[in-house]
């Protein structure tokens, strides 16, 4: 099968195309003929020599895909050869075939096809985790969402409004705030004037409830700040740094707030499942009913993964970069 390989990492043209040998599923796997991947910002990292794959995963990129069954390990009920599916991955998504965790795939959401399908799997696990496990997000709360126009945040400010938040979304141009605006939530261009002080404008002097924080350690103390009694910050990436110093806490104590971290990749199977059983039960009837939509962004060819990557990592996209392997049966 053709695969993209990552050959030394950090190197730019580190991705190519290469012919590995198909994997087989093994007991409670599924193997996958790929339609689509998904491009996320953790396989740019891995390229760049930043995150390697949790132990015993595949060490090619990509974190989810839609596709076909192809064949069925030992011990899966549920599915069935020619099912067409999404599924959350460790890695291995840029390939031709993939094997997966039969308990991480869901059949694709009523109306949808595998493109649109192909972008979910990611964005809608982190997104419960984020919102609704770790943020605890309430109808009538305020909650900020930080790079509201990537993929996830495409996902999380809409998940958000169907919980009944009243929603802020932080991004860096007039036309991504306007892809924002569309979707029903208060856009803040960041590169005009610092979110927070748009937050108080446009709250009258308050704050907000919960904060998705990919941004990090420069960042912490507006959080904190900006957080009203009980609220809760929760914290994905720390893309702008990890290192903190000279932020007094105190303010956690006495207006009793949360600061949490979490990621998806490195979680347990079982903990995996049970978020891509919630993904199904309360996401899926919601995308099939058009109150959440996927937005595609761009579709590159296998073999153009870097140019995928360079748009991602430009910031120029808005909603979902995806991969088209669409491999011959």
């Amino acid at each position: 099968m053709r695969a993209i390989t990552i050959t030394n990492p950090g190197i730019e043209g580190a991705l190519t195309v290469s012919e590995l040998p198909r994997p087989e599923p093994g007991a409670g796997q599924v193997l996958i003929h790929v339609a689509y991947a998904g491009v996320n910002r953790a396989d740019s990292l891995q390229k760049k020599g930043h995150y390697a794959p949790p132990e015993g995963a595949s060490p090619l990129p990509g974190l989810e895909v839609s596709g076909t069954i192809a064949a069925l390990g030992a011990g899966v009920s549920g599915r069935a050869v020619g099912d067409q599916v999404c599924a959350l991955l460790p890695g291995g998504g840029y390939a031709e075939y993939v094997v997966a965790e039969s308990a991480l795939t869901l059949p694709l959401p009523t109306g949808l096809g595998l493109k649109e399908a192909a972008s979910l799997p990611e964005a809608c696990a982190t997104g419960w985790m984020a919102l609704v496990t770790e943020g605890k997000l309430k109808p009538g709360e305020r909650v900020l969402i930080h790079g509201g126009a990537s993929n996830i945040g495409v996902v999380l400010v809409q998940m958000a409004r169907v919980l009944g938040a009243e929603v802020f979304a932080t991004a860096g141009t007039a036309e991504k705030c306007a892809f924002l605006t569309g979707l029903g939530v208060t856009a803040l261009n960041y590169c005009h004037t610092p979110f927070d002080e748009q937050i108080r404008t446009h709250t009258n002097g308050g704050g907000v409830d919960v904060i998705i924080d990919i941004l990090g350690a420069p960042y912490l103390a507006r959080h904190l700040k900006l957080l009203n009694r009980g609220g809760r910050l929760v914290s994905l990436a720390f893309l702008e740094g990890n290192e903190v110093t000279g932020v007094k806490i105190s303010t956690m104590l006495t207006r009793q707030l949360t600061w949490s971290g979490t990621m998806l990749r490195n979680r347990s199977l079982a903990e995996k499942a049970t978020l891509m059983a919630a993904v199904g039960e309360h996401l899926w009837p919601l995308f099939a009913r058009g109150t959440l939509r996927p937005v595609i962004d761009s579709v590159f060819a296998l073999a153009a993964a870097e140019k995928a990557h360079g748009r991602m990592e430009e910031r120029l996209h808005c909603g979902k970069i995806l991969l088209e392997v669409a491999a011959p049966a």
